[in-house]
C-alpha cells in the first residue's frame, strides 16, 4: 500500500492534524496529532519519532514511515480499509 500522512493547522491556532491518505484512494481524519498519537496508538509522539527513525515528517521518506508505521499498529489490512468510514480512526 502507498500511503502518507496529510499534515494541516489544527483548528485553534495550535498543534497539527493529521489525514492518512492510502492509495490515494482512502482519506482518514485522525485528528490532532499528539491525542492521535496517544489515544488511538497508546504510545508517546517520542517513541514513534524513535521507530521512525526522525521527527521531520515533512520530509517525504519520514513521512511515508509515519503513515507505514500507523498501518502496522492498528494492523490496517485493504479489506478493513474498505469497511471504515473517513472518520472511524479519528482520536477527536
Amino acid at each position: 500500500m502507498k500511503a502518507k500522512i496529510e499534515i494541516s493547522n489544527g483548528s485553534y491556532g495550535f498543534g497539527k492534524t493529521w489525514t492518512l491518505v492510502v492509495n490515494e484512494t482512502y482519506h482518514f481524519y485522525l485528528g490532532q496529532d499528539v491525542k492521535f498519537c496517544s489515544r488511538v496508538l497508546g504510545v508517546s509522539p517520542s517513541y514513534i519519532v524513535q521507530q521512525i527513525g526522525s521527527n521531520d515528517i515533512t520530509k517525504p521518506s519520514v513521512n511515508k514511515r509515519l503513515a507505514n508505521f500507523i498501518i502496522k499498529q492498528l494492523e490496517l489490512t485493504e479489506t478493513k480499509l474498505k469497511s471504515l468510514q473517513a472518520w472511524e480512526l479519528s482520536a477527536e
